[in-house]
């Protein structure tokens, strides 16, 4: 499979998009139906391991003004019953509401390792009872008593290789149903009678194995047969089994835990009701495999002539094998994988190719990416095939199309330390991808360690991450935008593995402060409340006694570098997914460990660097632990640095405490709420005391110094007769470098926002659309298909952290307002849209799959009329603000004039009321799609 576009580039194109979305009643459902009914956000998972399980759906539907007035939910055990409409497990009755977020299950008690079978009744203002299609979910194991299996790994020491484990067992009697759960310390991949169980890979999630070890749940059934059966497994290093390695690539914090372990349990049910568990232990059988290195850095080597064939099948005589030991690590609680699992999600192949020099070969796949090289091989047997990767060519700052004459670049050591060593075995035609490990880079090296030209040799690439749904949409008349956009769904695709990475090469660490930083745009992009539920539970692990969020969670692999905005990850992002996703839940599990977070930032006030400033927190735990800002342009003291870290530390610890209060509130924690609303109105007082120059208006620095303003005005710090004069010096300073930013990670999420909201739309474009030094179009202009690292371009070359610029094409070009401006509710049930629209660009689409259903707006620029279709969800309504400038002009709505002469005509079906405020017209709607036009007289 070729390279897929996520977006397509190029003027012309962009346009016809748009029209076809101008017309997307066209391709709207056929009739009102129930759709995406989904368990804990997932369809028909396996191995739920919550008592309460919650129950999601959407109202699909073409006609507007759709509501839910009850809704009915029906749970058995039997596909029967629910044809017949019967819950045998829970009939919650016909319910009163329009309530179809994260519904609680409240049945009888669930049992463990079952499936379940599920619909919803939902009856619409005309009483009509539209039932959704059957759906289902699997429970996990809910009793730890329940559990079997044992721990097993190798009796002999395992530094760099992947040993294999078998079993052998029979199955007498006709099989209902078998399931297998299924986790390592470490990586692995399960097999059974010789095919892979799933299509899993670098299973299970990272976490901290010694508070939790995550398993997979499959439905092995098809799997197995009467007779005699083989299970097997590879088992690879991870980061359990980390190690540094003198000549390849690891980071500085490598340090292993014990050898690769495996759990496997597998349950099957009998159609004649008896059960059956197959589990490790001490009689599984265990042998070196052909992979003889394996490094989640450094990379993999595999021996193909080590090869042992029908080792994981019937038939194989193991008695020369070992048997398991059992081993007491790791101790974690054994909890399901309840996210999309890590996946190979996309083939690309070369753009080009180029064989320079006998034995050695370049490949250019046209596209950064974070995953692994996969080859096709024929040479001569026991000679040995090397791969590598890099982000550029010939030690360049910047990546460019590959042409003859070029090499791989080398100066990186996380590129040119990182390979795969693959013997071929044969003179056959061999194939070989890599199982344990992953990287990034764009151009792919093969050489031949003998400098002979192989027989044969192809190579792809492999992308591999986290397989999250994409969940938003963009593109502009502006190939720039578009290209940016692109840019930075590659850089979230390259840095999700199980939790967001700082970069899929260098570190892979779960950097709390990159999280963050990106949340909100990765929201938009992309389905994530799995994905964030299984990280904010490794921040809880990571949480240390003194109630501080280490800068990575978990914290097995990466640095440990940041500051408080790092760790306030724990409280922003639960926050936030309660405003996105409308679950509570989030905040009611995690309340005690934020809690024990601000805890310990009050604390940190009295032991910092200036205890005597008790709610400023200044440098602590030394540099790497109190960063503010990082990476904006230019270099402070040789580092990515800011002038004044006390700045945004300080900033954090009073926003921290100020959503704290309002999560508080919402769980009726009144007394909680209360004082830390008080506490953060002091820190506030405090802050504007220390860093605030009422004669400069400026913030921590005599000069403008972009971030602290602008996070002085997001906080709404700054005293209201000042605010005015503090965001003119962002104005200035940004003109006076020619419309660029100087702002790092922290300050460019918020540099847009406060630009448009302060009326500065056109100068907020200017910046965005620039391509010299600094800036996103520097990047693309100089061949970047993801987001770097700096904006010089040093260093890695995909980095997600920048992406945030994504948050204004949607909340502001497009306008669709998200929960966070305050003008959307909770989970877009009530939704606001209001475009801002730059003179020079002259068309925008983009559309976002909220919880309550799909949301888009598209507009353009034609003939001295301005065109805006927007698509409100079934059992939502919306307010639509389109700029028009001037009263001089009459509003349509699929070509039926509504509005003229400053006051409302008739109007048309789910339009509610039309005014005109400002210079904008208000609209007031119900679900439905709809087309509206401005001409201008």
């Amino acid at each position: 499979m070729g390279k897929k576009h996520l977006l397509l580039r190029g003027f012309t194109v962009v346009l016809l998009s748009l029209n076809m979305l101008f017309n997307v009643s066209c391709q709207s459902p056929v009739k009102n139906s129930v759709k995406e009914m989904l368990v804990e956000y997932l369809n028909d998972p396996l191995g739920v391991d919550t008592e309460k399980p919650r129950f999601s759906w959407k109202i699909a539907s073409q006609d507007r003004d759709v509501k839910q007035v009850a809704y009915q939910i029906i749970v058995s055990e039997h596909k029967k019953d629910i044809k017949k409409r019967k819950g045998t497990v829970w009939n919650s009755g016909k319910i009163t509401g329009d309530e179809s977020v994260n519904i609680d299950y409240m049945g009888i008690p669930l049992e463990s390792n079952k499936t379940y079978y599920w619909t919803v009744g939902v009856t619409l203002g005309n009483d009509k009872v539209m039932w959704g299609e059957q759906s289902s979910f699997h429970t996990g194991v809910l009793n730890n008593a329940l559990w079997k299996a044992r721990w097993i790994t190798s009796p002999d020491e395992i530094t760099d290789a992947s040993p294999l484990f078998r079993k052998s067992f029979p199955v007498k009697k006709k099989i209902k149903n078998a399931v297998a759960y299924v986790t390592a310390a470490g990586f692995y991949e399960l097999y059974l009678n010789g095919s892979k169980v799933g299509d899993h890979v670098l299973d299970p999630g990272i976490t901290d194995y010694r508070k939790t070890v995550l398993y997979s749940t499959y439905d092995v059934a098809s799997f197995l047969k009467k007779g005699e059966n083989v299970v097997g497994a590879m088992v690879g290093n991870g980061a359990w089994n980390l190690r540094k390695t003198t000549g390849r690539w690891s980071w500085h914090g490598s340090a292993p835990l014990g050898k690769p372990a495996l759990w496997v349990q597998l349950m099957i049910t009998y159609t004649d009701g008896s059960e059956e568990t197959i589990v490790t232990d001490n009689t599984w059988k265990t042998t070196s495999g052909p992979i003889t290195f394996n490094n989640l850095y450094g990379g993999e080597d595999y021996d193909a002539r080590k090869e042992i064939p029908n080792w994981n099948t019937t038939g194989m005589n193991d008695s020369g094998w070992e048997f398991a030991v059992l081993s007491e690590e790791p101790k974690g609680a054994l909890k399901s994988q309840m996210m999309p699992a890590i996946k190979v999600t996309e083939t690309l192949k070369p753009i080009k190719q180029i064989n320079p020099e006998p034995g050695v070969y370049l490949f250019d796949l046209g596209q950064n990416i974070a995953g692994w090289w996969k080859i096709e091989v024929k040479g001569s047997p026991g000679q040995t095939v090397r791969v590598r990767g890099a982000e550029t060519l010939n030690d360049s700052l910047f990546s460019e199309p590959l042409k003859e004459g070029d090499k791989l670049s080398t100066a990186q050591r996380y590129h040119s330390e990182v390979w795969t060593d693959y013997i071929i075995k044969s003179d056959k035609l061999e194939i070989y991808e890599p199982r344990f490990f992953y990287t990034g880079f764009r151009y792919v090296e093969v050489t031949t360690t003998n400098n002979q030209n192989l027989n044969h040799v192809k190579v792809e690439g492999r992308v591999v991450r986290t397989d999250l749904t994409r969940n938003g949409t963009f593109s502009s008349s502006d190939s720039l935008l578009n290209q940016i956009h692109e840019a930075g769904l590659w850089s979230q695709m390259g840095n999700t593995h199980g939790y967001p990475t700082d970069c899929p090469h260098r570190e892979k660490g779960a950097y709390n402060g990159d999280g963050q930083i990106i949340a909100e745009t990765s929201i938009h992009d992309f389905q994530m409340a799995p994905f964030y539920t299984k990280w904010l539970n490794d921040m809880r692990d990571s949480q240390e006694e003194n109630g501080r969020i280490p800068n990575t969670s978990p914290t097995l692999v990466g640095g440990m570098g940041g500051g408080v905005a790092w760790g306030s990850a724990y409280v922003l992002i639960p926050w936030w997914m309660y405003n996105y996703y409308q679950d509570k839940r989030i905040l009611e599990d995690h309340y005690p460990a934020i809690k024990k977070y601000l805890t310990y930032l009050k604390e940190l006030g009295n032991k910092d660097e200036d205890p005597s400033e008790p709610y400023i927190i200044d440098n602590f735990m030394g540099y790497w632990y109190s960063l503010g800002e990082w990476c904006a342009p230019g270099k402070l003291n040789g580092k990515s640095d800011c002038p004044n870290h006390a700045v945004v530390n300080t900033f954090y610890y009073y926003y921290n405490n100020l959503i704290f209060s309002k999560i508080a509130e919402e769980l009726g924690h009144t007394q909680d709420s209360e004082y830390a609303k008080a506490l953060s109105d002091t820190i506030k007082q405090k802050f504007n005391e220390k860093f605030f120059d009422p004669s400069t208006g400026l913030y921590g620095t005599e000069e403008t110094y972009q971030t602290y303003q602008l996070l002085a005005l997001v906080g709404d710090m700054v005293p209201e007769e000042y605010k005015e004069s503090v965001l003119q010096t962002i104005i200035d300073d940004v003109q006076k470098r020619g419309d660029h930013l100087n702002t790092g990670i922290i300050g460019t999420k918020y540099l847009w926002p406060v630009l448009v909201e302060n009326g500065q739309n056109e100068l907020a474009y200017s910046i965005a659309s620039q391509t010299t030094y600094p800036s996103f179009g520097y990047w693309i202009k100089n061949g970047a298909t993801t987001l770097l690292e700096q904006w010089e371009g040093d260093n890695s070359h995909n980095h997600q952290m920048f992406g945030t610029i994504t948050e204004y094409f949607y909340k502001f070009l497009a306008g669709i307002q998200s929960p966070m401006e305050g003008r959307t509710s909770t989970g877009y049930k009530q939704i606001y849209i209001e475009p801002h629209v730059p003179q020079s660009l002259n068309a925008v689409s983009a559309s976002i799959e909220t919880v309550n259903g799909y949301v888009a707006s598209s507009w353009k620029k034609e003939n001295n009329a301005f065109f805006h279709t927007v698509s409100i969800p079934a059992n939502t309504s919306a307010i639509i603000a389109i700029p028009v400038g001037i009263k001089d002009m009459d509003l349509y709505e699929d070509n039926k004039k509504i509005w003229s002469k400053n006051e409302s005509l008739s109007l048309a079906d789910g339009i509610k009321n039309v005014a005109y405020k400002g210079d904008k017209l208000i609209i007031d709607v119900a679900s439905g799609v709809y087309n509206f036009k401005i001409e201008y007289k």
